[in-house]
């Protein structure tokens, strides 16, 4: 395992040939600011890149305008669903659901048990989440607006702190913060096992082009 990005990241969004994320930096003069990075899968190669490629990479075509409606264009976590509607979660549980054209779709809270969601991993017509205060995972489908299925929560012990979800042929892979692991459920079966197993916090498990990053605590790592 190798560090490659050992800044204080913010949020980290894939696509097809890599993925980009933000970071928080201090200035000279005391001030917060965010930057943004990008990897090339391709090129195997990181970049400072501008706000507008980040946003572009993370909403489409109409970021300037969906990133005005959002506000915080950084927490979201974003799916792209299969009739090319943009879909942005926060942390909070709350989703907006955006038309190709930038246009508000859908503005709701998707919570389990009162407790919400945070992440989304995009499977055809369904989405699944983590949903870190049940120790559960779900699968929702956002047009009919109802939650399909769901793995982990009450007694089980299957996830602890689960708090992000990446979907990879059949496989979903879930970031657990409490046990520091990541654990894989096939969505087929639904069984679950170990991946990989961390001494620090594990926020987030990307896969691009055959390459496996993770987000740690300490920074950004590609797995051996």
């Amino acid at each position: 395992m190798e560090n490659v990005f050992s800044g204080e990241i913010l949020n980290i969004t894939p696509f097809k040939k890599g993925f980009v994320f933000a970071t928080k930096d201090t200035t000279p003069d005391g001030r917060l600011k965010a930057n943004f990075y990008g990897y090339d899968a391709v090129n195997d190669k990181f970049t400072h890149i501008k706000k507008s490629i980040y946003l572009k990479v993370k909403f489409g075509l109409e970021f300037e305008e969906i990133a005005e409606q959002l506000g915080d264009y950084v927490s979201c976590d974003v799916g792209i669903l299969n009739d090319d509607r943009i879909m942005a979660v926060f942390p909070n549980g709350e989703y907006n659901i955006f038309n190709t054209d930038g246009s508000l779709n859908v503005s709701s809270q998707l919570t389990y048990h009162g407790l919400p969601v945070c992440d989304i991993a995009v499977d055809g017509p369904y989405i699944w989440c983590a949903v870190p205060g049940e120790n559960a995972i779900i699968k929702y489908s956002p047009r009919e607006g109802r939650i399909l299925l769901r793995v982990g929560g009450g007694d089980a012990t299957a996830f602890e702190g689960p708090c992000a979800v990446s979907l990879h042929n059949g496989i979903l892979y879930i970031c657990n913060q409490s046990s520091k692991k990541i654990r894989t459920l096939n969505i087929q079966n639904n069984s679950v096992r170990d991946y990989r197993v961390f001494n620090e916090k594990v926020y987030k498990y990307i896969n691009v082009m055959g390459r496996e990053f993770v987000w740690l605590k300490s920074g950004l790592y590609i797995l051996d």
